[in-house]
């Protein structure tokens, strides 16, 4: 009997665990990772990143939209929020934005979200993630399109780190961080009215 008792206990602490992983404090603010999520799903309604895509009505773009959603509380400065390569061994450590307390996009009840752009013009993702390659969109108007891809070439998750008056403390959210794999082809199918 004791045996199940200690591998039920040991079954209730993996949630808390997995949920501290994706979490930073410091004495003065805190921050939660909650999603990651691109302007385009697959044919099985996962996000994705596409490094060209072919757009409804001819056309094509090496840009993808990328939307980071979070919790934070207390004093924050800054939140670094950083892509990283997750099936090479490029860590794309580069590619990493600083977005000043003042300038988070509040959705109410302290959740935020940050939209930005991924750029495939010069490198393909997941390598592209570069310090020019990430432009922060505060006020974005995009959409979530639908599309088929071929030619998987990787994924990436995000890491977070705050900056508070107290100090600094990055996301170990590595186990438990969402991927979006990247493809090296994307072509829309249909587009949803759902906002990223």
């Amino acid at each position: 009997m004791q045996l199940n008792a200690k591998l039920f206990a040991a079954a209730l602490a993996l949630p808390l665990l997995l949920a501290a992983c994706g979490s930073a404090s410091t004495s003065s603010g805190s921050v939660v990772f909650n999603s990651l999520q691109t302007e385009y799903k697959d044919q099985t309604g996962n996000f994705v990143a596409c490094d060209n895509t072919t757009l409804q009505g001819g056309g094509t773009t090496k840009i993808t939209s990328v939307s980071v959603k979070y919790s934070a509380s207390g004093t924050v400065n800054s939140l670094d929020i950083g892509l990283r390569g997750s099936t090479t061994s490029d860590k794309d450590a580069n590619y990493n934005v600083n977005v000043p307390g003042t300038s988070l996009t509040d959705l109410g009840g302290g959740n935020f979200k940050t939209v930005f752009t991924a750029d495939s013009s010069v490198n393909l993702l997941p390598n592209s993630l570069q310090p020019l390659k990430i432009t922060v969109n505060p006020n974005p108007n995009v959409v979530i399109k639908n599309v088929t891809t071929s030619g998987d070439v990787g994924s990436f998750y995000t890491r977070l780190a705050i900056n508070t008056p107290t100090g600094s403390a990055e996301t170990t959210s590595l186990i438990v961080a969402p991927r979006v794999k990247v493809y090296t082809s994307c072509t829309v199918t249909s587009t949803t009215a759902e906002q990223l």
